[in-house]
């Protein structure tokens, strides 16, 4: 489908012109560049063959230009001088920049639409896409270390439920958020010193969180902070999985309240009630004349650990909100679309998401876009043998003989 306005603007017509105009420069400046290559080598070297068209797919829109091909008669290969100076790989027809585009539009929508809002000169496949996606590897760069002061380190921990091509229903991904402070900005908190992480394996993220606190956050071994989040198992548990430091779970205060909302409605809560012990009591014995999930994990949380409600009444714990988190940085991608992905795509889209809501870099690798490496243009020297001569020392007087035998075999 194409949106057209009702009236042209003139500088709608200029702006369209000033992009053909520009692609033009780029191909005429690639082929100057060619030219400029052809007259600085040793033409005895690399011997000239054609000249070729080549077809690249960038964000400008479809690039064509010519370039030579040439025999280098000293490797003894064909080469095309041009793409080797551009560090253009074989066989590749989507620019860097290209690809990194594809990422970003991929972790807000689907491939099928990626394929098609690359450019108005072309449309990719989204196969193609999801090629792309499946041949590069990423990382978070983190060039900024957190300078927190004295805040106290939060981390709130959730799951989405996605679908994985592994498995009919929906499995857990998990998120996780860290943070140190958070300010008042209209009628919302934004939380600071933010770092968002994920994945798909709850082992390698406690891995990654014990490995940016200790980097990031320069926690120290007897500094505690704050875990947060529902009333999951794993979440209650996390603390011990917390290597670099103490570490202190709180329930979330929505799921208590929340819980404790819909399943004793007449029952007046706070944050100073949920820690009197008389009330506790209370609690249990009601939450356990219930049938709800909910209230039998907080009733069992009320029973094994009580002080973990101590935290309300801290200043400086500052609460949770991760499913807030979710809804803002995962569910634009994942939860508006009925795919099905891999759980390596679902990280590095995701590392995508994260990367744009903290501002960070992205280190993207290729698998198989091998760079090709630089070709000395200049002509070798030729080899020549060291010349050797063999002197006949037989008719030579005795001391003339002995000198030059004391030379020959390293007398001197």
């Amino acid at each position: 489908m194409n949106i057209v306005p009702l009236a042209n603007e003139t500088l709608d017509s200029f702006l369209l012109k000033s992009q053909q105009i520009h692609k033009e420069a780029i191909k005429l400046a690639l082929e100057r560049y060619d030219k400029e290559i052809y007259s600085l080598i040793d033409h005895k070297r690399f011997v000239l063959i054609r000249l070729d068209e080549r077809t690249i797919l960038s964000s400008y829109g479809i690039l064509r230009f010519k370039r030579r091909y040439y025999y280098d008669s000293f490797m003894e290969e064909y080469c095309y001088l041009l793409d080797n100076k551009l560090q253009i790989p074989k066989s590749k027809r989507m620019t860097n920049e290209l690809i990194l585009k594809i990422l970003d539009l991929a972790s807000i929508m689907s491939y099928k639409e990626v394929g098609e809002h690359l450019s108005n000169e072309f449309v990719i496949s989204k196969y193609t896409v999801w090629k792309t996606i499946n041949e590069v590897l990423l990382e978070t760069y983190f060039d900024i270390d957190i300078d927190r002061k004295d805040l106290k380190i939060h981390v709130q921990i959730d799951e989405k439920f996605i679908g994985m091509i592994s498995s009919i229903n929906k499995k857990k991904y998990y998120t996780l958020t860290i943070f140190a402070g958070k300010e008042l900005i209209g009628k919302s908190y934004k939380l600071l010193n933010k770092t968002v992480i994920s994945s798909s394996k709850l082992r390698d993220l406690k891995d990654k969180l014990n490995d940016i606190l200790v980097n990031r956050y320069k926690v120290s071994p007897d500094e505690e902070i704050f875990i947060s989040g529902d009333f999951a198992t794993y979440i209650q548990n996390f603390n011990e999985s917390i290597s670099c430091c103490k570490a202190r779970y709180v329930p979330d205060k929505f799921h208590v309240y929340k819980t404790l909302k819909d399943t004793l409605p007449d029952v007046y809560v706070d944050d100073y009630s949920l820690n009197n012990e008389n009330f506790q009591n209370y609690l249990i014995k009601e939450l356990v004349k219930i049938d709800d999930d909910n209230a039998r994990k907080l009733k069992n949380i009320l029973i094994k650990n009580p002080k973990s409600f101590k935290s309300y009444l801290d200043p400086e714990y500052l609460g949770c909100s991760q499913e807030g988190q979710n809804s803002h940085i995962y569910a634009p991608r994942f939860g508006k679309y009925a795919n099905r992905f891999s759980p390596s795509t679902i990280e590095k889209l995701s590392l995508i998401r994260e990367a744009r809501a903290m501002n960070a870099k992205v280190i993207l690798v290729h698998k198989y876009r091998k760079i090709p490496g630089p070709i000395d243009v200049s002509m070798p020297q030729p080899y020549e043998d060291i010349v050797k001569y063999a002197l006949d020392t037989r008719e030579m007087k005795f001391e003339t003989m002995k000198m030059f035998n004391q030379i020959k075999y390293g007398g001197l």
